[in-house]
């Protein structure tokens, strides 16, 4: 009965370390606060082109968007990568849909990484009078997200834009950048 005991005990020993150091290798392997980035993607209240050459709307967004009413959206951007503090403001959206001017390119960044872990960010544009998301805050974990609204001023659904905001593991730099 001994033996029986003590290789019970061994193998249980076993499989608890083996448990554990698993775990440790899977937390080390998560990103860090500091290198999970938030990225953005501009949709808007206008018909989408039937030929799929644009970018797409991610099921959760058109969910999202359906709630509040909106059936009819478009992304107008792919997913940018908002500059961090320290980086050159990302230049977004250059405000352009179906070849015409919308309105004015929107600008954004991260501008506060907070203690308890959540990422504040501010985008701004659209507009002459330049409305803007200011203190947009997410977790800071990979898969945190949500849909932020922009009045631009216009008084009727033209002026209504949305910003999807998605945190990810860091994948390439801002394309387009400005002072």
């Amino acid at each position: 009965m001994k033996p029986i005991l003590t290789y019970l005990s061994a193998r249980t020993t076993g499989l608890v370390l083996f448990v554990i150091t698993a775990q440790l290798s899977l937390a080390n392997d998560q990103p860090s606060f500091e290198r999970v980035k938030v990225y953005a993607k501009i949709i808007l209240p206008v018909e989408s082109l039937r030929e799929g050459s644009h970018p797409i709307v991610e099921s959760w967004i058109a969910r999202k968007l359906l709630k509040r009413g909106k059936s009819d959206v478009r992304a107008v951007t792919h997913w940018i990568r908002l500059a961090e503090k320290g980086e050159k403001t990302t230049r977004v959206w250059d405000a352009i849909v179906d070849g015409k001017g919308w309105g004015c390119p929107v600008v954004g960044r991260v501008v506060e990484r907070t203690r308890d872990g959540k990422i504040k960010v501010d985008l701004s544009g659209w507009s002459p009078g330049a409305p803007e998301i200011k203190g947009q805050t997410l977790a800071g974990e990979i898969g945190s997200r949500r849909i932020a609204v922009v009045d631009t001023g216009e008084g009727d659904e033209s002026g209504i834009a949305y910003v999807a905001l998605f945190v990810g593991p860091a994948l390439d730099t801002p394309k387009s950048t400005q002072n």
